[in-house]
């Protein structure tokens, strides 16, 4: 037996007060409460099992939901799959059968966890009705799963926000620092106090840190930037290049809620000369809508109604106003514990511009193969304009090596010379992991659009991975 099935047996010994005992049957580790009633027929007593529950793989003990009358009839079939089982013991079949059986569960297992994590990533608020239709398995099943991966992965719910709506634009700043290097502790402390950083991690390789920021996209941007170098580890010898960075659909930054502050500016105010919102603009509860649901993107509005202190319905118009304006993309997920051996960013600096050009078909086609890992294996991708190319963060899996990702890449990008930058700690902020539905990408669009690719057969290349 496991030893995580056997902890956890012990365990519900001691709460339980009877004694318990699991055992193999139909694949799956079960529970029984095993009592002797003594039959005067006989003379003796007789062994009676009561049917608990089961044990997933990782320990997780799942009660049965069945009454007791059911219960006599569930261990009169097990009785039998038992002996079914103990006679394919018997046979030199058996190791085999029970592996092949075991490899198609955890196939099953992993194709309703992929469906699921999907269909979360392009919209949290799906029901669980309506995960039930994309899975084709029952809400228990549906339930469970969810409850597992949330667990597993430490999964929170939160806004894919367009902020280019409110006039800001992204940038990324890649500092090196030319002596000393502050402790960790204090470019948290000073990178966290300004607001307009969403995220910042310590690097290691052709930077020392990698930070992505946010400034307003027109004359002010060169003021915030300047700023920034002034109040951020402005005591030590460091080389800033920054740059623009133009996301491209492929994952985002999530907003810290300091930034939320920034952000009251754009709270609409009626006065003679603005009667009604700007197109950069929102109202007081569109605004409380955002902070409650960049917590928490999936609570329900009669919830967020009561924390916001509107009237019944508020949030969920002023969600689906925020949609239909394009200020929320989507409602998503976000995965905090990724078993990623490390997160590595790669920078394509592209040097010859033909080349790049004819090789960008290709790039665009790797960029959005599904990997059939835990996560998209490209965490976020934009546009950079210093270096002038493409900036790549990837999740590191077990038993992948990012030469073989950057070899794979720059095959795809002929003209550009690639630099791996590794990431040992984030240390402001979250870079958003997710697994999203690559079929509903730009990528997927400018490949049909653009370069004429039939839609089922481009579908077939893209999941062909998995």
């Amino acid at each position: 037996m496991p030893e995580n099935i056997e902890k956890a047996v012990e365990r519900i010994r001691k709460e339980y007060g009877h004694y318990v005992e699991a055992k193999m049957l139909r694949g799956r580790y079960r529970l029984f409460q095993a009592t002797s009633v003594y039959n005067k027929e006989k003379g003796r007593s007789d062994k009676v099992t009561k049917y608990l529950g089961w044990f997933t793989e990782d320990g997780v003990f799942i009660p049965a939901e069945h009454r007791d009358e059911r219960t006599k009839k569930l261990n009169e079939m097990e009785k039998g799959e038992k002996e079914r089982l103990t006679a394919l013991h018997d046979s030199q079949n058996e190791p085999e059968l029970k592996r092949a059986d075991e490899g198609m569960r955890r196939r099953e297992t992993e194709r309703h966890e992929r469906d699921i994590l999907m269909a979360l990533s392009m919209d949290a608020r799906k029901t669980i009705p309506e995960l039930v239709k994309i899975t084709g398995i029952k809400e228990t099943a549906v339930a469970y799963h969810l409850r597992n991966l949330e667990r597993r992965y430490d999964i929170e719910y939160v806004l894919e926000i367009d902020i280019e709506r409110f006039g800001y634009i992204d940038y990324v700043a890649f500092g090196k620092f030319i002596d000393k290097k502050p402790a960790v502790k204090q470019m948290k402390e000073e990178l966290e106090r300004y607001p307009y950083v969403q995220a910042a991690m310590i690097t290691k390789g052709e930077y020392d840190v990698v930070v992505l920021l946010v400034a307003e996209s027109n004359s002010n941007a060169r003021g915030a930037l300047y700023n920034f170098t002034r109040e951020v580890l402005s005591s030590y010898d460091i080389e800033w290049t920054m740059s623009p960075a133009y996301f491209s659909g492929l994952g985002f930054i999530p907003l810290r809620k300091e930034f939320f502050e920034v952000l009251r500016d754009k709270v609409w105010k009626r006065t003679k000369e603005t009667p009604r919102p700007e197109h950069d603009q929102i109202t007081e509860v569109e605004y409380n809508v955002l902070m409650a649901m960049n917590k928490n993107a999936a609570a329900d509005f009669a919830s967020i109604d009561r924390e916001i202190g509107a009237e019944r319905g508020r949030s969920n118009y002023a969600y689906h106003r925020l949609i239909d304006r394009g200020i929320i993309k989507r409602a998503t997920i976000n995965m905090r514990n990724l078993p990623s051996r490390f997160d590595t960013l790669f920078i394509l600096n592209t040097i010859n511009i033909e080349s790049w050009s004819k090789g960008r078909e290709k790039f665009i086609l790797e960029l959005i193969k599904e990997s059939g890992l835990q996560a998209d294996t490209y965490s976020f991708v934009c546009d950079i304009m210093s270096p002038k190319g493409v900036l790549l963060m990837a999740h590191i899996f077990k038993d992948q090596n990012p030469d073989t990702l950057a070899e794979r890449l720059i095959g795809e990008a002929g003209g550009a010379r690639i630099y791996e930058i590794v990431v040992t700690d984030i240390i402001v902020g979250s870079v958003n992991s997710r697994f999203s539905d690559k079929l509903k990408t730009r990528q997927y669009e400018i490949l049909i659009s653009r370069y004429n690719y039939n839609p089922e057969k481009l579908k077939e290349m893209i999941k062909g991975s998995i």
